[in-house]
């Protein structure tokens, strides 16, 4: 693979990475949307995704290097030999130097069609597989891939699950989830102090409306916290298929008078600024973007103690981590909080540090570029024949 020489193709010397992806939502998107807007300067970029899926837009990617693919969220054989034969067109047609694959469902069509086609892989692997049906995808994707097929886990967790469905664990390196967090600290900068005495206080979360974002057990604690809390309001940021069950949810919880649903937020460095405990009651999670930015808008945090999140929050140290699926444990948590505004405060403080310090969007951006460089160069080959993974710097 030749990422960064000159090419006598037309392409000005650039290298070429195609990117594949699923339908993609949240921190999906986020994620392709920035390496698209990073890359694009020093690569030639394509993109192969659903009709529906459209972060190279917002990257400025020109519309023939754009390719709808009907890849969708749950199992379609027919759609996916569509995609499988289409991409095989596609990648010998254009020869990238990288085929960088986002996604469980993505990589069943893409791993084969780049075997076929003799182009090195590279597979971002995001989040646990949420549909029952591709709970044994990555054991597949040991057979699918080759040597020319190394992997990203955005979160150590990640990666321990990837080597215990039998991916080599040279060939899988763990690349954190970064954000920019200054438009996060400038908004929480103009407003008033958090927790002061007498004022509202507001108990968000941001998800995909999701099974798997435990939504109702956020509700379930709100509702305890209600009638404890008589100043405490609470909000619910973001969209999804379980939106309509928990709406009734909510009612039937008698929350309808303190309780917002206010979708799909443009402005979210704002509202997480009036935000005083950000809570995230996943059963399941990769790594969580939302409370990266929580915590870069100085919001005290609640979370569980879930796949990646952990090596974001240090219990006691810059949140409080609580047991999955236990809507008694979230409200006693954010109650704990509540009554101790100076614990709320230091532990913020403290989240808001781990973030800009360790979690930045150049930090994630210059390691994936590090390991660009590094499958360019050989070290893949090198890794796997002495058996240990490399570290990206």
């Amino acid at each position: 693979m030749v990422l960064d020489q000159g090419k006598p193709d037309g392409t000005g010397g650039k290298g070429k990475i195609f990117y594949l992806a699923r339908p993609a939502s949240g921190g999906m998107r986020s994620h392709l949307e920035q390496l698209l807007r990073r890359f694009s300067r020093d690569y030639i970029l394509y993109l192969g995704a659903p009709p529906e899926n459209d972060p190279a837009m917002t990257a400025g990617l020109p519309a023939d290097r754009l390719f709808r693919l009907p890849l969708s969220g749950g199992i379609s054989p027919a759609g996916d030999l569509l995609v499988f034969q289409r991409l095989c067109g596609l990648l010998r047609r254009l020869r990238p130097d990288l085929l960088h694959i986002h996604g469980f469902k993505a990589a069943l069509a893409g791993l084969p069609a780049a075997r076929l086609a003799r182009v090195p892989v590279l597979v971002t692997a995001h989040n646990y597989p949420a549909h029952g049906a591709f709970r044994y995808v990555p054991a597949a994707w040991k057979i699918l891939g080759d040597g020319n097929t190394h992997y990203i886990a955005v979160s150590g967790a990640l990666a321990g699950e990837l080597a215990a469905l039998g991916i080599p664990r040279e060939r899988i390196t763990v690349i954190h989830n970064g954000i920019d967090a200054a438009s996060f600290e400038a908004a929480a900068a103009g407003r008033p102090a958090r927790f002061q005495p007498g004022r509202e206080m507001v108990v968000g979360t941001a998800a995909r409306f999701a099974v798997q974002k435990g939504l109702s057990y956020f509700l379930e604690a709100a509702a305890a916290l209600a009638p404890l809390f008589p100043q405490m309001r609470f909000l619910v940021a973001g969209d999804g298929p379980e939106r309509p069950a928990l709406e009734r949810l909510a009612c039937r919880l008698g929350l309808s008078g303190r309780l917002s649903f206010c979708g799909h937020i443009d402005d979210l460095p704002r509202r997480l600024a009036g935000v005083d405990i950000f809570v995230l009651p996943s059963l399941t999670e990769g790594f969580s973007l939302a409370l990266l930015e929580a915590a870069a808008a100085g919001c005290a945090v609640v979370a569980t103690r879930v796949g990646g999140i952990p090596e974001v929050i240090v219990n006691w140290v810059h949140g409080l981590l609580v047991p999955p699926a236990d809507a008694v444990a979230l409200a006693r948590a954010v109650a704990a909080l509540a009554r101790n505004p100076a614990l709320a405060r230091r532990l913020a403080l403290a989240g808001c540090e781990r973030v800009r310090s360790q979690f930045t969007l150049e930090r994630m951006l210059s390691r994936t570029a590090a390991l660009y460089r590094r499958l360019a160069a050989g070290g893949e080959c090198r890794a796997a024949k002495t058996g240990r993974p490399e570290v990206v710097r």
